[in-house]
């Protein structure tokens, strides 16, 4: 956890150092007794203007470790404290130590700008001026020129200081050193790509364009499916329905078949328009019932012993029953006034 506040601190120094600072005090809350989290405080503070902090947590690290690296830090934080002659002080006690040239030049550069603030700005040309402007190119001696250009101004000397100005932003542009009035780019160390728009026809497969091509035919083929499986469904639902509707059909023919049974009226049978319209004579008449008396005489006979003889008119119809119905003669009986 102490690892990550570190490296975020280092992150968001140049583009959002309250943010740097936070990461900081957090990480010194955690590890308070490792020199490299003192120095990311240190330099934290001094970036968010907390100058007395940053003395303090500063000269922490260079106890603990030994290392100068950040001695002309300390004294630009001794200014920010009001206190030039304490930076003027570190600057000379530092001849003895062996510093590098960067350090070394960052530290004339404090030293300068405190003689400026103490109101010596011949000593400040003269420190400025003592140094190496034919060194190689580095963030060093941008700062260097960039500062004497400054001192130049304060003496009037305008000309000479646009030069210098101009010299400073082309060795910050050639060696990739953020010059005083430039804004850090927070994309630095971001890589950006350009991508291309895919159309979906490229993402598309050969083996998905031929599955695509046969979906159609697949289709065509699922449709004459369900249509075969819809017309035997149908053909079954027509069976269900004749097998309800048997019975009916059943009993309709069973009516038709009973219908057809039942018999047709007698021929022999006649209306009594017909007989209306039969004329029959008097002589006609008279034959048959003498035919008929001579038959229920013959009856009577044979039945005397056992019954008196019965009146006319019982005579007549007993005769007519005991005729033969073969009797070529009568072929139905006739009823009427006598």
């Amino acid at each position: 956890m102490v690892a990550k506040h570190l490296v975020s601190a280092g992150g968001f120094l140049d583009v959002d150092p309250e943010r740097a600072y936070e990461h900081a005090k957090a990480a010194m809350a955690r590890a308070g007794r490792v020199g490299l989290v003192r120095e990311a405080l240190g330099i934290a503070a001094y970036h968010v203007e907390k100058y007395d902090e940053a003395v303090r947590e500063l000269r922490t690290h260079r106890r603990i470790s030994g290392s100068n690296e950040n001695i002309a830090l300390i004294a630009d934080a001794e200014r920010g404290r009001e206190k030039p002659q304490k930076a003027i002080e570190l600057f000379e006690s530092a001849a003895e130590l062996e510093l590098d040239n960067d350090a070394r030049t960052e530290l004339v550069i404090v030293a300068a700008g405190a003689k400026s603030d103490l109101g010596d700005l011949k000593g400040a040309r003269a420190l400025i001026e003592a140094e190496d402007f034919t060194q190689k190119p580095s963030g060093g001696l941008v700062r260097l020129m960039a500062a004497y250009s400054d001192v130049l101004r304060l003496h009037g000397e305008t000309e000479m200081a646009d030069k210098y100005e101009e010299l400073s932003r082309r060795t910050a542009k050639a060696t990739g050193t953020l010059f005083g009035d430039e804004e850090p780019d927070p994309n630095l160390g971001v890589e950006i790509e350009t991508v291309e728009e895919i159309s979906d026809e490229e993402l598309i497969e050969p083996g998905d364009k031929a599955a695509d091509d046969a979906t159609p035919e697949s289709d065509a083929a699922a449709e004459g499916q369900s249509a075969d499986e819809s017309a035997a469904k149908a053909a079954d639902a027509e069976a269900v329905d004749a097998s309800t509707d048997s019975p009916a059909a059943d009993e309709s023919s069973a009516d038709d078949a009973e219908a057809v049974q039942v018999p047709a009226k007698s021929k022999t049978h006649v209306s009594e328009k017909e007989l209306k319209k039969v004329k029959v004579s008097e002589e006609e008449i008279e034959a048959e019932l003498d035919e008929l008396l001579e038959d229920a005489e013959a009856g009577d006979a044979s039945s005397a012993e056992t019954s008196e003889a019965p009146e006319e008119s019982d005579t007549s119809l007993n005769a007519a029953d005991n005729a033969d119905p073969e009797e070529p003669g009568v072929s139905y009986r006739l009823s009427g006034n006598q």
